[in-house]
């Protein structure tokens, strides 16, 4: 009619409104898995969860299986810049030890039980669940060892093979976690107590093997 205002047409949502709606049905898809699980997980509920219409999920995601490695991707590309930024203006030794009890708590927690079940989901259904878990322990060592070892000034510490001490902190860390947990020595008292001692012993030994003269 005349003197209506002209109809605008939306354009093509761009790239930074695109990757908002993946991120949105991600976290609903995080949530959904949280409260039912696997077997109770459908685009419907995605759907639901994230007030949006399945056509939208498919749009974006072709499969269940595509849907759950990018949700994989998203979760530990979080975690690791959740613990890079952990302690980072705290010294050195500080830094690792809250990061030490931080990991074991997030192990124990529901988020880090249901990563563990993702990952054997994906290795089951397509394969690449261990490939990605492989990815993200690489990426792990390696921000252990640029955290470790880019300030030997302040932690006195000169070591030559990096990776290994990396790998030796990472993998001592794991396998206690591990070993509390079916020991039912989870406790937050109980992490922080362990996470210190830990730090503590792992730093006085790389100050130990530091050369001499």
């Amino acid at each position: 009619m005349p003197g209506d205002a002209p109809s605008v047409r939306r354009g093509r949502p761009s790239v930074a409104e695109a990757e908002a709606l993946s991120g949105r049905i991600l976290d609903a898809s995080w949530d959904v898995l949280l409260s039912g699980g696997f077997e109770n997980f459908t685009f419907d509920r995605v759907a639901r969860h994230a007030h949006i219409g399945k056509a939208t999920i498919y749009s974006r995601f072709s499969s269940k299986i595509e849907l759950m490695q990018a949700l994989l991707l998203r979760r530990v590309e979080r975690r690791n810049d959740y613990f890079r930024q952990l302690g980072s203006d705290l010294p050195v030794e500080q830094a690792f030890c809250l990061r030490a009890a931080d990991v074991m708590k997030m192990l124990f927690s529901p988020d880090g039980v249901l990563m563990e079940r993702l990952i054997d989901w994906l290795d089951q259904e397509s394969g690449e669940g261990q490939q990605m878990r492989a990815g993200a322990y690489r990426n792990a060592l390696e921000s252990i060892g640029d955290s470790l070892f880019t300030r030997p000034a302040e932690t006195g510490i000169a070591v030559d093979d990096v990776e290994l001490a990396a790998r030796l902190w990472l993998e001592g860390l794991i396998g206690h976690a591990r070993l509390a947990n079916t020991e039912g020595a989870s406790s937050p008292a109980e992490i922080d107590r362990w996470a210190n001692d830990y730090t503590r012993f792992f730093f006085a030994g790389l100050r130990a093997m530091r050369p001499q003269g």
